[in-house]
């Protein structure tokens, strides 16, 4: 069976977001089935670096709106007859092929403040999208069939009757390149935060909380928008901890994975998320978790990471402190690992072809 898979969200670097670390382990996942054979849908040939060797088409970058709208017409001449894309953003008009969306959460209905590396206009775009769920509705609709990353994400968008369409999980799950063998970490000082920096993610919790724990340094992984950066160092300032935090910007793979070897813990203080993807990295590569007291960090962390409220630095400050204690963390270490068995990308591709057969008819 012949599948147009949507690669254009994948980075030509090796700096992933969360959609792009899901499209790539999917891709990959997907291209060791059987019976399928996947064309690869990118905008840059770049992508095809990252990606093994199949037949593919050039499109148009997904920012690109309105040559999006062309897409659809692009797919039909290239015969397609079942598209499957990791994101929900992707031109639908005009086709006449079976479609799989992939929505990763609801955030942005939430908190409308969007993603501050995309272009103005798009960002404006991106705005009034989540306005109301008439869009949302309407572009889901549009497909055959629905993913999404997590049950407490599909549990949203039945509660906001976002579609009509069948919702199946399809998780995330953490790269093997993160898989290492046993270390200390209890000695460690390091305290690591990988994601954004957007509001909902609440890293001025950490960074308070590193603030109570003079031993420690926070190593914050990620992007920081110019429109972010005041706050996030004003708050650093007014803890008095500047010679303590430290902005490594958007790492890449190899630096990702050593502030992970040299850290004491993982924390997230996420008030919301789709899945919590760096939860599973981090345990994949043997390093205890303390996260915020959420559904979805309790759905996917269960019993193998440490809870703190996400208003309280407090609790925070005292993960990092239960941490240092060798047994404590060892137990978590062994916790994390086998948590992590719960999620690979072999079983989310099953799932994946699942999808696939059903709206195809098999």
């Amino acid at each position: 069976m012949k599948v147009f898979y949507d690669a254009r969200w994948i980075p030509t670097d090796d700096r992933f977001d969360g959609v792009g670390r899901y499209s790539y382990e999917l891709a990959h996942a997907l291209s060791r089935q059987p019976d399928i054979e996947l064309v690869w849908i990118v905008h840059d040939k770049n992508q095809l670096t990252k990606l093994p060797k199949n037949k593919h088409i050039i499109a148009n970058n997904p920012n690109n709106g309105f040559a999006e709208l062309r897409l659809p017409r692009r797919l039909n001449k290239a015969g397609a007859e079942v598209v499957y894309s990791p994101f929900f953003v992707m031109g639908t008009l005009g086709k006449k092929y079976k479609l799989v969306l992939t929505i990763h959460d609801m955030i942005y209905f939430k908190y409308r403040t969007p993603p501050q590396w995309l272009p103005r206009l798009t960002r404006l775009g991106w705005w009034l999208f989540h306005l109301t769920y008439w869009p949302l509705r309407w572009q889901l609709n549009r497909a055959d069939h629905i993913a999404t990353v997590s049950q407490t994400a599909r549990d949203d968008l039945l509660a906001a009757r976002a579609t009509k369409r069948t919702i199946t999980t399809v998780t995330n799950a953490a790269s093997d390149a993160f898989t290492t063998p046993d270390r200390d970490h209890a000695s460690k000082k390091s305290v690591v935060y990988a994601g954004s920096f957007t509001p909902y993610k609440n890293v001025e919790c950490l960074i308070a909380a590193a603030a109570l724990v003079p031993d420690v340094t926070l190593d914050l992984l990620g992007n920081l928008p110019d429109s972010r950066r005041p706050e996030i160092e004003a708050c650093i300032h007014r803890h008095d901890i500047k010679d303590r935090v430290i902005l490594h910007g958007l790492a890449d793979g190899d630096q990702y994975r050593k502030a992970l070897a040299n850290a004491r813990c993982v924390m997230s203080a996420s008030r919301i998320e789709g899945f919590g993807l760096p939860l599973i990295e981090a345990q994949q590569a043997g390093v205890p978790v303390a996260v915020a007291d959420t559904p979805i960090f309790r759905e996917v962390g269960s019993d193998s990471v440490l809870f703190f409220n996400p208003d309280s630095p407090q609790e925070a400050a005292e993960c990092i402190r239960m941490f240092a204690d060798p047994e404590i963390s060892q137990d978590f270490i062994k916790r994390g690992r086998k948590n992590t068995a719960r999620y690979t990308w072999e079983q989310s591709a099953k799932k994946a072809i699942s999808i696939i057969n059903k709206v195809v008819g098999r």
